[in-house]
C-alpha cells in the first residue's frame, strides 16, 4: 500500500475512533485541549453530563434530508458548544468535510473568538481554509474593530496571507471607516501593496455611502485592476443618483471592459430621463455591440414618451445599418401606441432595412392592443418578407384573443399571404385543439396553405402527443404523397 493510501486509512480509523468517543457516555475524551474555563469564559463538564447532546448530534447526522440534517445538526451542535467547548470541538473534527462542517465551525469560532480571540486566530488558522469557510474572519475583526482598533490592527499578524487575511483587512477596514474617516484611510494608504488593496476598497466602498466624488479621487491614485474597477462603478453608480451629468464625466475614466459598459448603460438611463442628448453622446462612446444597442433602446424609452417626435427625428438621421435597423424597430415599438402617425413615420425612413424592421415591430405592437386592426392592415400591404413577418405576428396577438375570427380572417387572404398565415395560425391553435384544427386546415380553398396548415398543426399535434397523431394521420383523408412527407420528418 503506498504512502497516500494508508494515510487514508489511517483517517479513517481516527475518524471512527473519535465518533465512538462521541457516543461513549462515561468515557472521557482521547483529545483534551486546555479547558477554555481557564480565562473563564467557557465552562466544561464532566463528559458523563453529555450522553443527550451527543445522541441529538449522532442522530441529526443521520439524517438523510439535507435541510433537515442541517438544522438538527446545528441544534445539536450549538447545545453541545453551550455545554462544553472542548467536547464541541472533538466533534467538530468527527464531521465529515463539508456543509453540514462549515456550519459546525462557524459556530465554534464565532463562540470562541468574543472569549478567546488569540485561540480562535490559532484555530482558524488550521480549520478555516476554504472560501467559504474564511468568512469566519469578516466577524472576527468586525468585533475586534468594534472593541479596540489599535488591539485588531495588532492581532493581523496572526491571520495568515489568502482569503482570510484580505475578509480582515476589509472588516477592519469598514468599521474603523465609519468611526474615523480620516485615520481609516491613512491607516490603508501606508499598509504594504497586497494589504493596502483589500482594506482601502472597503474603506472607500464604505465612503461612498456619502462622498463618491472624493472615492473617485482615492481610487485612481490608489488603487489598480479589479479593484479600481469596482470602486470606480460603485461610486459612479451612487453619484448618477443624484447627479446624472457629473457621473457621465467619470465614466470615460473608467477602463474598457464589462464594469466600464455597466456604468455607462446606468448613467445613459438615468440621463435619458433630462437630457436625452447628453445620454446620446455618452453611448457614442461605447463600442458597437448589443451593450451599446441595449443603451440606446434605455434612451429611446425614455425620450419617446417625452418627445417622440425628435427621437424619432434622431433615429432617422442614424447611419444606415444595423444599430439603425435597431433602433428603428425599437422606436417603432414604443410609437405604437399612435398607429397613423408611427406608420407616417416608418414608412418614411430612407433605409430599406430600417423600414422593414419598424413596420414589422410595429405591427406586433400595435397587435398588441388591436390585433383585428394590426391585421388587417399588414394584410392589405404588397406581398414580401416583411409584410408576411408582420401580418403572423399580428395573427399570433389576434389568435389568442379571438382565435374564431382569427381563423375565419385567415380564409379570406389572397393565396400571396394565405399560405404563411395560415401555418402561422395552425400551430398556435393545435397547441389546444389539434383535431379541430385539422379539420379548419383541410377546408382552406387555396392548395399550399391547405397543405402548410395541415403540416404545421399536424407537427405541433405529434410533438405533444405522438401516438394520437399517427392514429389520426393513419385514417386522414389525405393523398398518399402527402402523409408520407408528413411522416418523413418523423421518421427522421
Amino acid at each position: 500500500m503506498n504512502r497516500r493510501g494508508i494515510f487514508a486509512l489511517l483517517m479513517a480509523v481516527a475518524l471512527v475512533a473519535v465518533a465512538a468517543l462521541l457516543l461513549r457516555p462515561s468515557a472521557p475524551p482521547a483529545v483534551s485541549p486546555p479547558p477554555l474555563s481557564a480565562t473563564g469564559s467557557i465552562t466544561s463538564v464532566s463528559p458523563a453530563d453529555l450522553s443527550a447532546e451527543r445522541a441529538s448530534l449522532a442522530a441529526a447526522i443521520q439524517l438523510a434530508d439535507p435541510r433537515a440534517r442541517a438544522r438538527a445538526l446545528g441544534q445539536a451542535f450549538q447545545a453541545l458548544l453551550e455545554r462544553d467547548f472542548e467536547a464541541a470541538l472533538l466533534a467538530l473534527y468527527a464531521l465529515p468535510r463539508g456543509g453540514d462542517y462549515d456550519t459546525a465551525l462557524f459556530l465554534l469560532l464565532d463562540a470562541l473568538h468574543r472569549r478567546d480571540p488569540d485561540r480562535a486566530l490559532a484555530l482558524a488558522r488550521t480549520l478555516a481554509t476554504s472560501r467559504e469557510q474564511a468568512v469566519i474572519y469578516n466577524v472576527f475583526f468586525d468585533t475586534f474593530a468594534r472593541e479596540n482598533l489599535a488591539t485588531a490592527v495588532s492581532r493581523l499578524a496572526l491571520v495568515p496571507d489568502g482569503l482570510g487575511r484580505e475578509n480582515s483587512l476589509r472588516a477592519l477596514a469598514g468599521v474603523w471607516l465609519r468611526a474615523d474617516t480620516a485615520a481609516a484611510l491613512a491607516w490603508a494608504q501606508q499598509l504594504p501593496l497586497f494589504d493596502r488593496s483589500p482594506a482601502l476598497e472597503s474603506a472607500l466602498h464604505e465612503l461612498v455611502r456619502t462622498d463618491p466624488l472624493q472615492v473617485i479621487e482615492l481610487a485612481q491614485t490608489s488603487l489598480t485592476g479589479p479593484a479600481l474597477e469596482r470602486t470606480l462603478f460603485l461610486a459612479v453608480q451612487k453619484l448618477t443618483l443624484t447627479d446624472p451629468g457629473a457621473a457621465a464625466g467619470f465614466v470615460p475614466l473608467m477602463p474598457a471592459g464589462d464594469t466600464h459598459t455597466r456604468a455607462a448603460l446606468e448613467v445613459a438611463r438615468a440621463l435619458a430621463v433630462k437630457n436625452p442628448v447628453a445620454a446620446l453622446d455618452l453611448i457614442a462612446q461605447l463600442p458597437s455591440g448589443f451593450a451599446s444597442t441595449l443603451a440606446l433602446n434605455s434612451v429611446l424609452t425614455s425620450w419617446a414618451a417625452t418627445a417622440p417626435a425628435a427621437a424619432a427625428q434622431y433615429v432617422a438621421a442614424l447611419p444606415t445599418g444595423p444599430g439603425q435597423d435597431a433602433a428603428a424597430a425599437h422606436l417603432a415599438g414604443l410609437l405604437a401606441r399612435e398607429p397613423a402617425n408611427a406608420l407616417a413615420w416608418a414608412q418614411s425612413l430612407p433605409a430599406a432595412t430600417a423600414r422593414d424592421a419598424a413596420l414589422v415591430s410595429l405591427a406586433s405592437a400595435w397587435a398588441q392592443t388591436d390585433p383585428a386592426s394590426a391585421t388587417r392592415w399588414a394584410s392589405t400591404q404588397p406581398a414580401g418578407a416583411t409584410v408576411t413577418a408582420a401580418l403572423t405576428g399580428a395573427l399570433s396577438y389576434w389568435v389568442l384573443s379571438d382565435a374564431a375570427a382569427a381563423r375565419d380572417f385567415v380564409t379570406t387572404l389572397p393565396a400571396a399571404t394565405q399560405r404563411a398565415a395560415a401555418a402561422s395560425i395552425a400551430q398556435q391553435l393545435a397547441q389546444r385543439d389539434p383535431v379541430s384544427t385539422l379539420a379548419w386546415a383541410q377546408i382552406l380553398a387555396t392548395p399550399a396553405a391547405r397543405e402548410a396548415a395541415v403540416a404545421a398543426a399536424y407537427a405541433r399535434w405529434f410533438d405533444n402527443a405522438p401516438a394520437a397523431a399517427r392514429t389520426w394521420l393513419d385514417a386522414a383523408n389525405l393523398p398518399s404523397e402527402f402523409k408520407n412527407r408528413l411522416r418523413t420528418p418523423v421518421a427522421r
